[in-house]
């Protein structure tokens, strides 16, 4: 318990609530999701991502910094494999444009969370930058590295909830103005696309 009450949470949030918030993968993709398919059934998708993240979370920190450190192949794996799963995704959104209006709305799913928080190595990165500030004395206890991932889930989950309630306000402004669909497609699967492209640059050469 003194460890825990050891911890700075002011600097913490002040810490983690900018990167939690900001416009990375998987706040583009919840905000998709949002706007596909609506706050609703957009939470499968949400219990995905932040169940998978918080299982690296404790991964993390109960060591498995030193087995990415000590095997770059393999985040250089889970990142290529996460950009092109992104790109996958963020072309067949943008070509649902050219299906015919009777074809079903395409949901993101529990597994597309598991894969996207799989392949996005940025949120290991802010995994790694947590326990590398925050651990009181340098130490990873497993009652500290419980709480603190426990307390990042929460924070990660309200971001979540504030992507996916701006998508959809974006399909509710769709629903009233029908022809505003192809715009929704296009920008978003674009969007995608450039996050695919960005991390794959990002993840350099073996």
């Amino acid at each position: 318990m003194q460890e825990i009450l050891s911890i700075n949470w002011l600097l913490w949030l002040s810490t983690m609530a900018p990167l939690t918030l900001s416009a990375g993968p998987g706040n583009l993709m919840v905000a998709t999701s949002g706007a596909q398919s609506g706050v609703r059934r957009s939470v499968r998708f949400i219990v995905g991502l932040d169940i998978t993240y918080f299982l690296l979370a404790v991964l993390v920190g109960l060591g498995l910094y030193h087995t990415l450190m000590n095997n770059p192949r393999l985040v250089w794996v889970l990142q290529v494999l996460g950009s092109f799963y992104i790109l996958w995704l963020g072309v067949r959104l943008l070509c649902r444009p050219l299906k015919a209006p009777s074809d079903k709305t395409i949901h993101l799913q529990f597994r597309d969370g598991i894969v996207v928080q799989l392949g996005n190595v940025q949120g290991i990165v802010m995994l790694l930058v947590m326990f590398s500030t925050f651990t009181p004395s340098g130490e990873t206890s497993s009652s500290v590295v419980l709480i603190l991932s426990a307390a990042l889930i929460t924070l990660n989950f309200f971001s979540h909830v504030i992507w996916v309630s701006m998508g959809s306000t974006v399909q509710k402004l769709i629903q009233a103005r029908p022809k505003l669909l192809v715009f929704q497609n296009a920008m978003f699967g674009l969007m995608l696309i450039a996050v695919a492209v960005w991390i794959f640059l990002r993840t350099g050469s073996l």
